[in-house]
């Protein structure tokens, strides 16, 4: 497969996944692919993306008919360079023999993955769990309960019990969307204790949040913006949308 074809392909499983639906006028119009070339690239992503559902005009996502691994990596595969630059800017906020938690979700596993200097780190996910477990020079606890099919992180009561027996220094989390009027919410009601407890926990609390999900409210909160020491995003969060958070009092990092 081309290059080129590699980044059209990329660009409309970023969206599907977004958005769970994709019309070949809707492509056409937001990517400015030939009609031809989408007709084709449809094709191809139904045959060989499990959950991905063609059908008269379009392309939908269905999770629920998805290979749990391929969800989780194109959880993975989105805003990839984002999730990197926040995991960098997140880095120079550990120091030597720091005690801190890592949450679940992609950018913070990007933060496990460049962790170079000896630390004690608590995590909620099992992927990230992994990653630490080769470090020699980390000391790394898991926090045990039942896992998310297909994302690999852990939740429900038995998680947040056993975080109630750590105090940490600092917390990095995650979530799915923020805004000024919700504060933090989750997609999902399955981590949302889990994160409640990891913010009760630390003394303070960095929340790594790539810029697409500012402005957005999912359905379930973790928690408003004042309980947050600061958000660490990319350079890609519009200037105006920086500017309302910072005038709110909200400290921003990108």
């Amino acid at each position: 497969m081309s290059q080129q074809r590699c980044e059209r392909i990329g660009n409309i499983l970023h969206y599907l996944w977004l958005h769970n639906q994709l019309s070949i006028q809707q492509a056409h119009e937001l990517l400015g692919y030939a009609w031809a070339t989408l007709r084709r690239d449809f094709n191809y992503i139904a045959s060989h993306y499990p959950g991905m559902e063609r059908y008269h005009g379009g392309l939908r996502f269905n999770a629920s008919s998805a290979d749990k691994e391929f969800v989780f990596d194109m959880k993975k595969s989105i805003n990839t360079d984002a999730k990197k630059e926040i995991a960098q800017l997140a880095r120079q906020h550990i120091s030597p023999n720091d005690f801190f938690i890592l949450d679940s979700g992609t950018t913070c596993l990007e933060l496990a993955r460049i962790m170079d200097t000896p630390a004690r780190v608590v995590t909620t996910d099992v992927n990230t769990a992994h990653v630490l477990a080769q470090m020699n020079h980390i000391e790394s606890y898991i926090i045990g309960g039942m896992i998310r099919s297909g994302y690999f992180t852990v939740g429900e009561s038995l998680a947040t019990e056993m975080l109630n027996t750590f105090s940490v220094d600092q917390a990095f989390i995650s979530c799915d969307a923020l805004s000024l009027d919700a504060g933090i919410t989750n997609a999902t009601l399955f981590e949302v204790g889990v994160k409640k407890a990891i913010i009760q926990r630390a003394k303070k609390v960095i929340l790594l949040a790539d810029s697409s999900k500012f402005e957005q409210t999912n359905p379930y909160t973790i928690s408003t913006l004042s309980c947050i020491h600061s958000v660490i995003t990319d350079k890609a969060l519009p200037d105006a949308i920086y500017r309302r958070y910072k005038q709110a009092g909200v400290k921003i990092v990108c």
